[in-house]
């Protein structure tokens, strides 16, 4: 059986354990694939109306993302507005693991509005039906269950180049760079086993804010100095603001496989 609008198309499917149903949702913000065995495939069509440069970038630059259903904590549809909403697992996504929170801020990456909730709501039954088979917990993932995309080794910003060489993040400081930032020497490398955190902040001309990468170890002080003199922080060029994340999620995925 098809049930099908502009928004959403629903394919009922015979399984080995009963019926299920896959099906693709479309929405302003993207679209949903769901194959009715476990998988999701969230497409981002590109820019939008209304969306500023560096979110309209971040949704071209992402394409398409593979999402297993063990990634979810859970599926929710919400009626004003109507909306489809996958609710990811601690540690499942590493671009959401990113401190600074930003990326969420960008583009609401798992919120889907919806023309008609009912058909949402069945969408989002068959999902829920398959975490129950497959006993998916709400709890922290134990390891990243969606992958990052694609990003350099290195990646040059306005005061460093920071780039990952036989298991160390290395800084490479610029004529530029701050003269706090050369205290502990130029180059300067810790290794990947000692990064605890990787922050990401991007540029915003708005609030005159420059953008960041940084990273923070077990002996990074609580009271730490501003990003431009933070030896372990890089100022990113408004330009780089997309690759930046991207580096700052596989440099994740290394520190924390």
């Amino acid at each position: 059986m098809r049930v099908g609008c502009k928004h959403l198309t629903v394919t009922r499917l015979n399984g080995d354990h009963g019926e299920v149903a896959a099906g693709e949702l479309k929405s302003t913000n993207g679209t949903v694939g769901w194959d009715g065995a476990g998988t999701l495939r969230v497409r981002y069509d590109g820019p939008r109306d209304g969306l500023d440069r560096l979110s309209s970038s971040l949704r071209t630059r992402l394409g398409e993302r593979v999402v297993p259903v063990e990634a979810l904590k859970s599926i929710e549809v919400s009626s004003d507005p109507p909306m489809l909403r996958l609710v990811l697992r601690e540690h499942a996504d590493p671009l959401q693991s990113i401190t600074g929170g930003y990326f969420d801020a960008l583009i609401t990456p798992y919120d889907f509005p919806v023309a008609d909730r009912a058909l949402a709501e069945s969408l989002a039954t068959d999902i829920r039906t398959m975490l129950v088979r497959r006993d998916v917990p709400a709890t922290p993932a134990v390891r990243w269950l969606v992958a990052p995309p694609a990003a350099p080794d290195r990646l040059e910003g306005r005061d460093a180049t920071v780039s990952v060489e036989t298991g160390r993040l290395v800084f490479a400081y610029k004529r530029t760079a701050r003269r706090k930032k050369l205290a502990d020497g130029n180059p300067w490398s810790v290794p990947l086993g000692d990064i605890i955190d990787v922050e990401w902040t991007p540029n915003q001309s708005r609030l005159g804010t420059g953008g960041f990468l940084r990273i923070s170890t077990a002996r990074t002080p609580l009271e730490r100095p501003k990003p431009r003199h933070d030896p372990a922080a890089m100022m990113t060029e408004r330009r780089t603001d997309v690759d930046a994340l991207f580096f700052a999620a596989r440099l994740l995925t290394r520190i924390r496989p």
